[in-house]
């Protein structure tokens, strides 16, 4: 064949593959058989390896082939991936339909999509073709999974239509039910663990090192947003990206024009969910009109428009075998469950949580009771009742920890204070969870690194403290039970890749009290100005060294408290070796700082803003995060360094002392103008 002839079939093979795709994995509607299939797909992969250089990144021959990977590397959003707020009642989402209405002008419709159960990816194009996949992540920074997701035939490799320059599409990957159940039946066969559910089994198959490994799984998706599309309404761009080729899951999809009808939609599939051939966990509620987004806006890390509703969660009736006390990184004694298994939303359930010694009060909780159990946002495992006609006398009481189960320290319940708690910072327990804590996926996300792998460190001293992860050489690995030479290199790689993660993600894996993963952002932002995105780590530990815990509640977003925890930790005699450690050369960690706050452009840049009174139109919290979000700083008292004092109604003291110092006072309709000429 000549060239010139070989470059039009492998265009046309390309062309019918890829239709046959879409009609088989997106439409479910096959026009041909899989002979005939495997047939063209063969004539495609001959041709190609005659004329290697006619292979293409969309061509349905590479979406698997590629050799398996030993890390996943970091990957920046071009724009947040944002989680949702959630609603668990009709009260609630009533609510939120009146904050909505009181907001925007006309008529509100709501778009109402359900809630797939798996695993967020952002996927790019450009000029039509797939170029890039990465996780949700923290939802600032994922992971590149592009060779992964290029094994799902229901993302296509090219658009349907010509589309000019990037697109971001967003959307779930899932394990469909009958997929997961295959999987965990072949895994039975093989006498291997089965897998819990579909969802984290989901996350796990898009992380594999090897994409053969994933492609093997029989994951799909469904797309449900885009940047870059063009729509006036939510209905209309997942229309339009129907068009375009991708999954869209339109055929569940309402427009609804009341919270009533909203409502009506949930029952409906809150019983029909059952019978679809994948999870759903509740509904997505969004408003329909961008423009009505727009003006909406976001509040923190979600949008004002939409929210999740999650429905209630499944219950069922076991029995509590015992009550077990557990030891957090923190100290906390947490009473747990043992239950009867029992299967629930989806999974086998064998512990719940009681919480703490009044909630096991307030249940009247005894060792040897049956109770009804729920997966509260069909995750997390909890007692919610105590089923009082099937007691026999026979139960006991469960008493409160006087000793820490694990090293027998005396336990301290402060007053006024609920939990119990083990003191002794050495205590194994702690160390262990905080170890955990360190590797876990908010923090500096080590696949593979779970309670077995860190019991067998700690027990053979390979790791006292997190620091000791990354000095863990390939042999080291290697001596551990279940580790053969490429589990071994395999994680030995996870660990190095782990050496490159954004500095709030490091701040967070300390496991500092009070700090959470915002509250870490907000630092690492701090920390990025002030050292103009240069620093070390070792820069990092030196500003929190020399600052007093007043100097700390200046940063945004930190208060007395927190302030107060930041400096304990860093000047505690016990972290400082562990600190030193982990930010040394031999270690060799690479900082990736948050990108800088917007200082110029805005209204309120580099001005200190001050709230007072009520406002209509939002919150003040929602009002305070606009005004950080274009790069202003807000406060809460007025002083001669405030630039301005937004005044709602029955402002009181502040507004007087404005007044007197001479202080830009406006009301909430010019704080609306100036967010309108951003």
């Amino acid at each position: 064949m000549i060239k010139t002839e070989a470059v039009r079939e492998a265009e046309r093979l390309r062309r019918a593959l890829n239709e046959h795709d879409y009609r088989y994995y997106v439409l479910d509607e096959p026009t041909i058989s899989d002979p005939e299939y495997d047939k063209l797909r063969r004539q495609l992969e001959e041709l190609e390896a005659e004329h290697p250089d006619l292979i293409t990144p969309d061509s349905p021959t590479q979406r698997v082939g590629a050799p398996p990977s030993t890390r996943f590397a970091p990957v920046r959003h071009r724009a947040p991936m944002l989680s949702l707020s959630n609603a668990f009642s009709e009260e609630e989402l009533r609510a939120f339909d009146q904050r909505v209405r009181k907001a925007v002008a006309g008529d509100v419709a709501y778009n109402c999509e359900l809630k797939i159960d798996g695993l967020a990816v952002n996927l790019a194009y450009e000029d039509g073709v797939f170029v890039s996949g990465a996780t949700r992540g923290d939802g600032f920074t994922g992971e590149d999974v592009t060779t992964n997701l290029r094994t799902l035939r229901s993302i296509p490799m090219r658009l349907r239509e010509p589309v000019p320059g990037r697109i971001d599409v967003r959307g779930e990957v899932y394990f469909p039910r009958a997929a997961f159940a295959r999987l965990n039946e072949e895994r039975q066969r093989q006498g291997e663990a089965l897998y819990a559910n579909p969802r984290n089994t989901a996350a796990g198959s898009v992380r594999q090192l090897d994409p053969k490994m994933t492609a093997s799984r029989g994951l799909a998706m469904w797309c449900y947003s885009a940047a870059d599309v063009p729509a006036t309404t939510q209905h209309q761009l997942l229309e339009r990206l129907s068009q375009l080729g991708l999954r869209v899951n339109l055929a569940t999809t309402q427009l609804c024009h009341t919270v009533d009808e909203v409502l009506a939609y949930l029952e409906t599939w809150r019983e029909k969910r059952k019978d679809l051939e994948y999870e759903t966990d509740g509904v997505v509620v969004k408003v329909d009109r961008v423009d009505q987004q727009e003006r909406l806006g976001f509040v923190s890390r979600s949008p004002r428009w939409a929210l999740a509703y999650k429905f209630p969660a499944e219950q069922a009736m076991t029995k509590i075998e015992d009550v077990k006390f557990y030891v957090g990184r923190m100290g906390t004694l947490t009473p747990v469950a043992w239950l009867t298994p029992v299967f629930v939303s989806g999974t086998t359930v064998q512990r719940a949580t009681l919480h703490n010694m009044d909630e096991i009060a307030r249940l009247g909780v005894r060792i040897g009771d049956s109770v009804v159990i729920r997966r509260a946002g069909d995750v997390i495992p909890e007692v919610v009742s105590v089923v009082q006609d099937a007691r026999t006398g026979g139960e006991r009481e469960v008493t409160a920890p006087e000793r820490c189960p694990v090293c027998n320290t005396t336990t301290e319940h402060g007053v006024g204070e609920v939990a119990y708690r083990c003191p002794n910072p050495n205590c194994p327990a702690q160390r262990a969870e905080s170890l955990l804590h360190f590797v876990s996926r908010g923090a500096m996300d080590i696949e593979g690194a779970g309670p077995a792998l860190i019991e067998q460190l700690r027990e053979r001293g390979l790791a006292n403290n997190p620091a000791d992860i990354f000095k863990l050489k390939r042999e080291d690995l290697e001596q551990l039970e279940r580790f053969a030479e490429k589990s071994a290199q395999n994680l030995y790689e996870r660990i190095q890749a782990a050496k490159r993660r954004p500095l709030e993600r490091i701040l967070y894996a300390l496991g500092i009290r009070h700090v959470g993963g915002t509250t870490a952002y907000d630092l690492a932002r701090w920390l990025g100005d002030r050292l103009e995105r240069k620093g070390t780590l070792a820069d990092v530990w030196r500003v929190f060294r020399e600052s007093t815990a007043d100097d700390l509640t200046a940063v945004e977003g930190i208060g007395p408290v927190v302030a107060r925890s930041l400096h304990a930790y860093f000047h505690d005699p016990a972290q400082q070796s562990f600190l030193d450690t982990l930010a040394s050369p031999e270690v060799g960690i690479e900082l990736e700082y948050p990108a800088p706050r917007p200082q110029s452009g805005t209204p309120f840049a580099g001005k200190t803003i001050v709230f007072t009174g009520t406002l209509q139109r939002r919150s003040r919290e929602d009002a305070e995060a606009l005004v950080v979000q274009l790069g202003g700083k807000t406060s809460g008292s007025v002083s001669r360094r405030t630039d301005m004092v937004v005044a709602g109604e029955s402002a009181g003291s502040k507004l007087t002392k404005a007044r007197d110092l001479g202080v830009r006072i406006i009301d909430e309709d010019e704080f609306d103008r100036l967010l309108a000429r951003d």
